[in-house]
C-alpha cells in the first residue's frame, strides 16, 4: 500500500511546485483618452493687434517769458483756440516803471548824441581855418562815436523793454483745444512756468505701447488699421512716425506713435483705438491652445500623436509669444501634425492613446 501511494504523491507534489513558479500574465494598459487638436498655420497669427490711445501728435505747454501776477485768463480746459487768439495775461504795472526808464535814457542819448554831432560840425568848421589841431578835431569825433554807441545801446534797450511787456501776453501760435490749465488768476508765475496746456488739433495721432516679442515684426509692418471702438466699423488708415529705441523700464515695452489720414474731426482726444497690421511683413505661426504645452528639462515640448500606431512622443517647439489664451509655435512642429491638448502632464514616450473626436472629420479646431 505505501508503495502504490508513493508515485502519486510525488506527481502531486511537482504539480503543486510547476503551479506555484508560474507569474500571472499582466494586463496591457488600456490607452489613455485625450484630446488633440490639428496644428495648422493661423490667419491671424501673424497679424499684430495692439491696444493704443488717440493722442495729438503736438501737445504743447505754454508759459509766460517773463514772471509776474496771471491778471487774466480768457479759457478753460475744452476750449477751441485759434491763432493769435489772447490766452492770459501779466499784470502790466510790474514792467512799466521798467519801460519808462529805458525811453527817458534813450531820450538822454538821442541830446547827448545830438550836441556832439553839432561840436563836431563846428570843429570841423575852425579846423578847415587853421584855429584848431587835429588832435582836438580826432578827440570830437571819438566823442560823437560813443554817443551814437549809447544811443544804439539805449535803443536796443527799448526795444526789450517792450518785448518784455508784449510778453506778458500769451497768445495761441496754432489752432488746437485746451486740455489743462495749470495757474490761476492772481497767482505769481515765473518765467517759462506752465500756465495751459494747449493740443494742436491738425493732426492726431494712435499712441501703442510695442511688446518686446513683436518689436521686430512692427518694423517689418508697412501699413497699419486703426479702429476706433467709439466711432462704429470705421477703419483708418495709419502709419509709424515714431517708434522709441529704448523700453521702459517699468512695464518693458517700446512707445511707438502712429499717424491717423483722412477725415479725423469726428475723433476726440483720449478715445481708445485697437491697431492691426494689414498683413504686410509679419510671419505665419502655428497657433496652439495653452494646455498643449508642458515643460521637461527645461524644455518646451508637446506631444505628437503618431497616427499610424496611436502613440505620443514628445517634440520640443520653440514659441514665438502669447496670444489671449493661446501660444504661436515658431518651430518643431508642422501643418497637420495632430497635438495633445489636455493631460500632457501625464503622458509617457510611446504610450497608446485613444483620441476622443474622429480624426477623419477633424478641421482642425480643438476636439469636443
Amino acid at each position: 500500500m505505501r508503495l502504490t501511494l508513493l508515485p502519486a504523491a510525488v506527481a502531486a507534489l511537482f504539480l503543486l511546485v510547476a503551479c506555484k513558479g508560474k507569474e500571472p500574465e499582466a494586463k496591457p494598459e488600456p490607452p489613455r483618452p485625450v484630446r488633440s487638436v490639428v496644428a495648422k498655420v493661423s490667419a491671424s497669427a501673424g497679424v499684430l493687434s495692439l491696444p493704443g490711445e488717440i493722442r495729438p501728435r503736438i501737445e504743447s505747454r505754454l508759459g509766460f517769458r517773463v514772471g509776474g501776477k496771471l491778471l487774466q485768463r480768457n479759457v478753460s480746459v475744452g476750449d477751441r483756440v485759434v491763432p493769435g487768439q489772447v490766452l492770459a495775461r501779466l499784470d502790466p504795472t510790474d514792467l512799466a516803471p521798467a519801460l519808462q526808464a529805458q525811453q527817458a535814457q534813450l531820450e538822454s542819448a538821442r541830446t547827448d548824441r545830438d550836441l556832439a554831432a553839432v561840436e563836431l560840425d563846428r570843429l570841423r568848421s575852425l579846423k578847415t581855418q587853421n584855429y584848431i589841431s587835429q588832435g582836438s578835431l580826432d578827440r570830437q569825433q571819438a566823442n560823437y562815436d560813443s554817443a551814437v554807441s549809447r544811443f544804439n545801446a539805449a535803443q536796443a534797450q527799448l526795444r526789450q523793454a517792450r518785448n518784455a511787456v508784449d510778453f506778458q501776453v500769451m497768445q495761441a501760435g496754432a489752432a488746437g483745444v485746451v486740455t489743462a490749465v495749470e495757474a490761476e488768476v492772481g497767482q505769481v508765475v515765473s518765467a517759462g512756468q506752465p500756465v495751459i496746456r494747449v493740443a494742436q488739433t491738425a493732426e492726431r495721432e494712435v499712441a501703442v505701447n510695442i511688446p518686446e516679442a513683436d518689436l521686430a515684426d512692427v518694423r517689418r509692418v508697412t501699413a497699419w488699421s486703426v479702429l476706433v471702438p467709439a466711432l462704429g466699423d470705421r477703419v483708418i488708415a495709419a502709419k509709424i512716425r515714431e517708434l522709441s529705441p529704448i523700453a521702459d523700464p517699468a512695464s518693458r515695452t517700446y512707445a511707438a506713435r502712429l499717424t491717423l489720414s483722412g477725415k479725423l474731426d469726428d475723433i476726440a482726444l483720449g478715445m481708445t483705438a485697437l491697431v492691426q497690421s494689414n498683413g504686410q511683413g509679419g510671419p505665419s505661426f502655428i497657433v496652439l491652445p495653452m494646455s498643449a504645452l508642458y515643460s521637461r528639462d527645461g524644455k518646451t515640448q508637446v506631444w505628437r500623436v503618431d497616427m499610424s500606431k496611436r502613440t505620443v512622443e514628445p517634440v520640443e517647439v520653440k514659441t514665438a509669444g502669447l496670444l489671449d489664451d493661446a501660444v504661436r509655435i515658431a518651430s518643431g512642429i508642422n501643418p497637420g501634425d495632430r497635438i495633445v491638448t489636455a493631460g500632457a502632464n501625464l503622458l509617457l514616450p510611446g504610450q497608446p492613446v485613444r483620441l476622443l473626436d474622429d480624426p477623419v472629420s477633424q478641421t482642425g479646431g480643438v476636439a469636443r
